[in-house]
């Protein structure tokens, strides 16, 4: 039967979402892992309530999606106002040609460096962005040798800091409850 309002805009269907190991989500699924996202230390008893399911369920469900590889770990959410002292920046990185085509020796050393805490490949004029922490800019120039210690991966970086956060993390809109 068509819809009586065309006026109002149809709801998009869910896109089927997939663990790393293949598993297909459910919406049960979908339910905890944002319950998951919002707050990782509460009771199975809790978690099992606010997705409607049993303990023992969720129990299973929760496992299951640890051993797909849907969930990776669990962390503290860290308020970063108390790093003041040692604040982040965003570093927009451009690659040479020669690091285009070796850029698994410069993940390697991204990887191995504590002061990068996120890094990102990007498509476009940047090939890559770090949240990198950094005591003055002026130690990014360190850093960029330790990344790229023959100066021959690195085009230029461009150094950001960040003034204040507007957005923490939040679910993936996928989780979001009323979505279809």
């Amino acid at each position: 039967m068509p819809d009586e309002n065309p006026r109002r805009p149809a709801v998009a269907a869910r896109p089927t979402v997939y663990a790393p190991s293949g598993l297909r989500l459910d919406e049960t699924d979908l339910k905890l892992l944002r319950v998951l996202q919002e707050g990782a230390r509460e009771p199975i008893k809790t978690l099992a309530e606010r997705i409607a399911l049993s303990p023992n369920g969720t129990l299973h469900r929760l496992n299951r999606l640890e051993d797909s590889g849907g969930i990776l770990r669990y962390m503290a959410d860290v308020d970063e106002s108390i790093f003041d002292n040692w604040p982040f920046y965003w570093v927009q990185i451009a690659l040479t040609q020669h690091g285009r085509a070796n850029r698994g020796r410069l993940e390697a050393a991204i990887n191995a460096a504590p002061e990068i805490t996120q890094a990102s490949e990007l498509v476009g004029v940047f090939d890559l962005n770090l949240r990198v922490a950094l005591q003055k800019p002026a130690d990014w120039r360190q850093l960029q040798a330790q990344l790229d210690p023959s100066a021959d991966l690195i085009q230029s970086a461009h150094l950001h800091p960040i003034g204040r956060v507007i957005k923490q993390v939040s679910p993936h809109p996928l989780f979001i409850q009323d979505a279809v």
